[in-house]
C-alpha cells in the first residue's frame, strides 16, 4: 500500500468514528461537526499509525484517544479564524464556524470540541495508567507551553524578521501537537520510553516541516486546493518562513528537517518506516 492509500484508509476510519462520536440529538452537536468535517485527519493518523507501529492491536482503544485530538485540533481551527484572531472566513473549503453560525456559536463550538475530547479520552475504564498520561501530555502541549502560546506568539506584530522567534512559534503552534500525535499513539501502546522519546523527537522536527510547509503553501497555492484563504499571513505580515529566509531558502530549510525527522524515525528501524514516508508526503504536500 502506497503512502496516500495508507492516509485515504485511516482517514476513512476517523472519520467513520468521528461521524459516530456525533451522532447525538442535541442540535449543538451538528454546529461543533460543521467544523470537523472535511479534515485531512493528519494528527489521528499519526496517532494511530504510531500505536500500530509499536505493536497496538485494539483499534478501540486508540480510535477514540485519536479522534480526540482532531477534536482539539479543529477547536484551535475555529478560534485561530475569529475576527479577534486571523480574521479568515475560509475554512477546509467552506465557510469558517464564525461566519455560519455567528461569532458567539464558533466560540462555543470551539469550547465544546475542547471539552468532548477529553471526554473522549477517558471514554473506557481500560489501560487507565496509560489515558492519565495521554491527558497529562495532551494538557500540556495545546496548552500555554505548547499551542495556545504559539498562537500568542503567531499574533503578535513582529517588526523584525527574527529567526529564533520563528522557530518558537512553529516548535509550540504546530510541532509540539504534530508530535504529541506520534507520542500518544507509543502511549497507548506501552512503548518503552526510549522509543517514544526518539519518536518525540522525529515528531518535533516533522512539526517543524509541517509548519514550513504551510507557510510556503500561503505563498504559492491555491484556495481551491488549500480550503483555506492564501497569501493571509503576507497581507497580516505575520512572521513566516518565507518573511525570515525568503522562498527559495524555506523550502531548503524544509527539506533540512525533513531530513532530520527521517534520519531520527530511522534509528527506530523498519516498523517506523512508515513515518519517513508520512515524511516526505508533508516535505511534498500541495494543500
Amino acid at each position: 500500500m502506497n503512502i496516500e492509500d495508507y492516509l485515504a484508509e485511516k482517514k476513512k476510519l476517523v472519520d467513520e468514528a468521528l461521524r459516530k462520536y456525533f451522532s447525538d440529538n442535541n442540535p449543538f452537536f451538528e454546529v461543533m461537526y460543521y467544523s470537523i468535517d472535511r479534515g485531512k485527519r493528519i494528527r489521528p493518523i499519526l496517532a494511530i499509525a504510531s500505536y500500530e507501529a509499536n505493536g497496538g492491536t485494539k483499534l478501540d482503544e486508540i480510535l477514540s484517544v485519536a479522534c480526540g485530538l482532531e477534536l482539539i485540533h479543529t477547536y484551535s481551527l475555529i478560534h485561530d479564524d475569529l475576527p479577534a484572531m486571523d480574521n479568515d472566513d475560509y475554512r477546509r473549503g467552506k465557510e469558517s464556524a464564525h461566519k455560519k453560525f455567528g461569532e458567539a456559536l464558533a466560540v462555543l463550538s470551539g469550547d465544546g470540541l475542547f471539552a468532548y475530547a477529553f471526554e473522549l479520552f477517558t471514554e473506557s475504564e481500560t489501560n487507565l495508567k496509560q489515558r492519565f498520561r495521554v491527558i497529562k501530555e495532551v494538557s500540556e502541549a495545546v496548552g500555554p507551553k505548547g499551542v495556545v502560546y504559539g498562537q500568542v506568539l503567531d499574533i503578535q506584530k513582529h517588526e523584525e524578521a527574527n529567526p529564533k522567534t520563528l522557530r518558537q512559534i512553529h516548535l509550540n503552534k504546530t510541532a509540539k501537537f504534530i508530535s504529541l500525535s506520534i507520542k500518544v499513539g507509543a502511549i497507548m501502546a506501552s512503548a518503552p520510553d526510549e522509543i517514544i522519546k526518539v519518536l518525540e523527537k522525529g515528531g518535533i522536527y516533522l512539526g517543524i516541516l509541517f509548519q514550513y510547509t504551510d507557510d510556503i503553501l500561503d505563498v504559492t497555492g491555491k484556495k481551491e486546493k488549500l480550503g483555506k484563504t492564501p497569501r493571509k499571513d503576507i497581507f497580516q505580515e505575520k512572521l513566516t518562513a518565507p518573511r525570515v529566509y525568503g522562498l527559495s531558502g524555506a523550502k531548503f530549510r524544509a527539506q533540512r528537517y525533513a531530513a532530520l525527522a527521517k534520519n531520527t524515525f530511522h534509528r527506530l528501524g523498519p516498523n517506523f518506516e512508515l513515518f519517513n514516508e508520512i515524511t516526505d508526503y508533508v516535505l511534498n504536500r500541495t494543500f
